[in-house]
């Protein structure tokens, strides 16, 4: 039997890279938006405090989905994939909010309310296999 050096995880490897690059492009916005205050971009980002949040949430998404996967234990594609579409969407709901900060539009509503259950799904299972995992 060939073991995964990844343990199978190298989806959270690659969705933690895609989540630093972004927060890396955010850092850059808020350099444009709350140090440089140009109008460009502060058109773009109205709420610039959303677009800090967002910009922190992708870093503790990035954090997040590199210390599951250092960890090396297994967890199944039906934990991983919430976590990975979560990690995404749940930042990306701050980043809509600081776009459209009065918006009402229920397809924002949905996305966010549908985001944030998938990171707590994804994050609560794998957070109980990998603490079950400690266990034996």
């Amino acid at each position: 039997m060939i073991e995964d050096k990844h343990a199978g995880n190298v989806i959270l490897l690659r969705v933690a890279c895609i989540s630093l690059l972004i927060a890396l492009v955010l850092a850059w916005c808020l350099v444009f938006t709350k140090g440089m205050k140009l109008p460009f971009f502060l058109n773009i980002f109205e709420d610039t405090d959303k677009l800090l949040s967002a910009h922190l949430d992708f870093l503790m998404m990035t954090m997040l989905l590199l210390g599951f996967y250092a960890s090396k234990i297994s967890l199944p594609k039906y934990v991983l994939w919430p976590m990975a579409i979560g990690s995404i969407g749940n930042p990306t709901a701050f980043i809509l909010n600081s776009v459209f900060p009065s918006s009402t539009s229920p397809i924002i509503g949905i996305f966010i309310f549908t985001t944030i259950t998938l990171t707590t799904v994804g994050y609560g299972m794998a957070a109980i296999k990998v603490l079950r995992y400690s266990l034996k």
